[in-house]
């Protein structure tokens, strides 16, 4: 079926899955049917037409994960509207940047994404708001826009932007990806063939819609199957097995950090989880000690996939059984082109790292108001992800790092991938990220931070020891960096950056005690 946008998906949807379950709340114990859901999205959209949200503005969505959150998103797209998710935890100084620089039109908040928002986040007389109730939605104070009536809803077409999301990159300047209806529609057709989704299948949406991940991957897939899904305001990891048995969920999405905090906290025996078929994994590296413990201990695969905002999400994946899945591989590309490049655009040999490109349907048009940024990424019709890695013999891919957080040791280019993924062998070892820091002598030098499991030790003998047996001598970490937690970014990814920066202020400290 080749749809015209999201719009005609979810049209297409309610005539053809009308009566059946198509969202849950675990939380409300409340659930939509297609019909239902269609009906609260078309309702808003009239609202939003009334406060004369013309075909194209941007909507700002603030607000916790939840039915609610879905209704609102499908809302802005049937009234032609951009859609631009923000992070309600945020601080108002941040939100207050990206509302201007998205030039918002209109506001829809819970009232989490309220308590984010800056004062004078009204006092632009083009803008209004509403707010997201649990029970309804309503106009709120703010709004300077006469609640006129508009004739009919905007026909939208597959080369209409639906998606605005922000994206930090090494800078730490947020930049805005665009992405169209047919790139929305395209990413969902490959998620559903990669991962062999159909109308039977239940997904549990535990990752933010804020992120590429939750919003593309679980919500709009589910959809584009014609399957259901269960929506909690957030992961937990007290109900997760609960909320598996109780709807009996088919697959769910994770990042690895989710997948190490489910290991530490035993799942009831009395629960049934048959209906399991399979757990994803992707946003940030999966270390293989981690993906087989989860395989071990519960008796589900795990798919990790690669994939970014400017993709739509998902690029590549592993294939579910009986085909061949490869640890430390992200696997196959899934619907489009991807290569791995190297310094002159070459395309590279098997084995051998170079930058990963990629060209498809599910791409960005380019980044908001950010030629230079434009210029960079797109050549010769690629986009190049800054991310690098290798090709197999068999066209799996493997991933080794950020091309701009490679180590370069007099000369030496070590992935800091590479050194996590020997200190995850060490079972006391939770997280772990190695970062290059600036060295007189060497340019820079190899360093890597630890966080233990709760209640481990392990001496700083027992992890060189096992480095020496691993790893070149140039790859071994110089020290070695005990931690409580690591800074991360709204995406739940480690910030190397910042590590980076860590290491600086403890240098410091050491070189000037007070």
């Amino acid at each position: 079926m080749q749809f015209q946008s999201l719009n005609h998906l979810l049209e297409y949807r309610v005539a053809s899955n009308r009566q059946q379950i198509f969202a849950a709340s675990p939380e409300a114990n409340l659930t939509l049917t297609y019909e239902e859901f269609f009906h609260a999205a078309d309702q808003l959209a009239w609202h939003i037409g009334a406060q004369n949200v013309q075909k194209g503005q941007r909507v700002a969505l603030i607000a916790e994960n939840g039915l609610n959150w879905c209704i609102a998103f499908y809302g802005i797209l049937l009234a032609g509207g951009i859609a631009v998710p923000l992070n309600p935890k945020f601080k108002p100084a941040e939100i207050e940047g990206l509302l201007q620089q998205a030039e918002i039109s209109l506001i829809l908040a819970d009232h989490e994404g309220l308590k984010a928002l800056p004062h004078h986040a009204f006092s632009d007389e083009n803008r209004g708001a509403l707010l997201i109730n649990q029970e309804e939605l309503i106009v709120i104070a703010g709004s300077n826009h006469s609640s006129q009536a508009i004739v009919e809803l905007p026909d939208v077409q597959l080369a209409d932007e639906a998606l605005l999301l922000f994206t930090s990159g090494s800078t730490g300047v947020p930049k805005g990806v665009v992405l169209t209806h047919g790139n929305l529609l395209a990413e969902a057709s490959f998620i559903t063939e990669g991962h062999q989704l159909t109308d039977h299948d239940i997904v549990l949406c535990i990752l933010p819609f804020f992120h590429i991940n939750g919003l593309v991957i679980t919500f709009i897939s589910a959809l584009y199957s014609g399957g259901k899904a269960v929506i909690p305001r957030k992961f937990s990891a007290r109900h997760f097995w609960e909320w598996i048995s109780i709807h009996q969920v088919t697959w769910f999405s994770a990042v690895p950090t989710i997948l190490s905090i489910l290991l530490s906290n035993q799942k009831a025996v009395n629960l049934d989880t048959s209906s399991l078929r399979f757990a994803r994994s992707a946003s940030s590296s999966l270390p293989v000690a981690i993906l087989s413990e989860f395989e071990n201990r519960y008796g589900i695969p795990v798919i990790e996939a690669y994939g970014l905002s400017e993709a739509g999400s998902q690029v590549a994946t592993n294939p579910l059984p009986p085909n061949i899945r490869k640890a430390g591989s992200v696997g196959l590309p899934i619907g489009n082109k991807i290569q791995v490049v190297d310094e002159h655009g070459r395309k590279a040999p098997i084995q051998t790292s170079g930058e990963v490109v990629i060209k498809g349907e599910n791409i960005t048009t380019g980044y908001l108001n950010n030629p230079a940024a434009n210029q960079e990424s797109f050549k010769d019709g690629w986009f190049y992800t800054g991310d690098l890695g290798f090709f197999d013999a068999d066209g799996y891919l493997f991933l080794t790092g950020r091309k701009k957080e490679l180590i370069n040791r007099a000369g030496e280019k070590i992935s800091p991938r590479e050194v996590d993924e020997i200190l995850y062998q060490l079972s006391e070892v939770e997280t772990a990220a190695t970062v290059g820091v600036p060295d007189a002598f060497f340019g820079e030098e190899v360093v890597a931070f630890i966080q233990l499991r709760p209640e481990k030790q392990l001496a700083i003998e027992t992890i060189i020891g096992h480095c020496k047996s691993c790893l070149a001598d140039f790859k071994i970490p110089k020290k070695f960096l005990f931690i409580d937690d690591f800074p991360k970014g709204p995406n739940g990814k480690i910030q190397r950056r910042k590590l980076v920066e860590v290491y600086s202020h403890l240098v410091c400290s050491e070189n000037n005690p007070v």
